[in-house]
Parts: C-alpha cells; sequence; structure tokens
C-alpha cells in the first residue's frame, strides 16, 4: 500500500515572521534615524513619533524595538562606544611600547569622532539622566564603555610603571587625557566654520604635548 503522503502545515494566520537580518536592518535603520535626528534637534526636539517617520517603519514597530526615547539613546550610544572600541584596537595592534600606545589611541579617537560627527553630537550634547528607580548612567552600565577606557588605562599603568611616565595613577591620566583629547574634538565639531589648520593633525600633536608634559623627570 502506498504511503500517504502528508499534508503540509498551513500557513500560520497573521504577518509572516521576520528573518534575524531583517529585524537586524531594521534596527539599524531606526537608530541612524533617531541619531541624526537627536543629533539636528537635541534630545527635547526628538518625538517617538518624529523617529518612526524619519525610518520608514510604524510606531508600533518602532516601539516593539525600543520602549521609550531613552532606550533609543541609550542604544546609540552603546553601538557608537563599541565602535569607537574596535577602532581603537585596531590602532594598536602590533604596538607595544606603552606611551606608543598612547599617542596611537589618542589620535584614533579624535579621528573616530571627526568621521562620524553625529555619533560624538548624539552622545556628548545630550545629558545622561537617571529618572526610575533603579536607573544608573550610562557610564556604569555601558561594558563598551569600560573597554575602551580600560585600552587606555593599561597603556597609562604600564608607562607610569616603567617610568616614562609621572602621575598619580593611571586613572587620573586617563581622565587628563581624555579631557584634552574631547576637547579638540569638541572644538572641530562644534566650530566647524572657525577655519581649523590642519584639524587632522590636531590630534596627534595635542596628544605629544600632552604626553611629553606627563614624562618624568
Amino acid at each position: 500500500m502506498a504511503a500517504r503522503k502528508q499534508k503540509s502545515p498551513p500557513n500560520p494566520r497573521g504577518r509572516p515572521r521576520r528573518s534575524d537580518e531583517a529585524a537586524a536592518e531594521e534596527r539599524a535603520r531606526i537608530l541612524d534615524a533617531a541619531q541624526a535626528l537627536f543629533a539636528r534637534s537635541g534630545y527635547e526636539g526628538v518625538s517617538m513619533r518624529a523617529v518612526a517617520d524619519e525610518a520608514g517603519c510604524s510606531p508600533a514597530a518602532l516601539y516593539t524595538l525600543f520602549p521609550n526615547k531613552r532606550a533609543l539613546l541609550r542604544n546609540i550610544w552603546e553601538d557608537a562606544f563599541a565602535a569607537l572600541g574596535e577602532a581603537l584596537e585596531k590602532s594598536v595592534r602590533g604596538s607595544h611600547e606603552p606611551v606608543e600606545r598612547l599617542k596611537r589611541l589618542g589620535r584614533a579617537f579624535v579621528r573616530f569622532w571627526l568621521d562620524h560627527p553625529d555619533h560624538f553630537r548624539a552622545i556628548f550634547l545630550i545629558e545622561d539622566r537617571v529618572s526610575e528607580p533603579g536607573d544608573v548612567y550610562f557610564v556604569d552600565s555601558s561594558e563598551s564603555l569600560v573597554r575602551l577606557v580600560r585600552l587606555f588605562q593599561d597603556a597609562s599603568a604600564e608607562a607610569i610603571a616603567e617610568g616614562a611616565l609621572k602621575g598619580p595613577d593611571a586613572q587620573e591620566t586617563v581622565q587628563l587625557i581624555f579631557c584634552a583629547l574631547h576637547g579638540v574634538a569638541s572644538a572641530l565639531i562644534s566650530i566647524p566654520e572657525f577655519g581649523w589648520k590642519a584639524p587632522r593633525r590636531m590630534a596627534g600633536r595635542m596628544t605629544d604635548a600632552l604626553l611629553t608634559g606627563l614624562a618624568a623627570r
């Protein structure tokens, strides 16, 4: 007796499930749209409806992925710092001398922000806030931020241990380096009309000058 041919299961009702790739593309599109809006209009000037319109998706689809504007912003920050961390790690591959690593990290840090000015505006021109019980600040919860800070801190600790840099500890040295580099990036991005001379060289010159000043005597 011939085997009975099994019937195919009926198609599920409603919209078919999207592939992981399609979901990732929609997430990226939403975050790109939100980042552009935040950079252009600030945090308070952007609504979830505006993000959905900019991204070309329905508000329901937006809220499924991101429950509120703060979640959007935190995801933008995390993705940006993850990309920055990758750029920094790439910049020091094959470099073992700690002061040279700090110089490479400094140049790569500023170059990243100059290549991604909307990242910079969406991160540093919008204040982080904690409003709900149990909330923590982004700097206290971001794995990507911790990873990239550790690159600077490890190199600073090695340089101090070897006597190449002076200073009480690596943490203070890194904070000083960040202040200097952030100042360069902020000036170049927020005042482009000034007519900066050789802006792409400023990060290297600032890092060199700072590390020379921190060099042990």
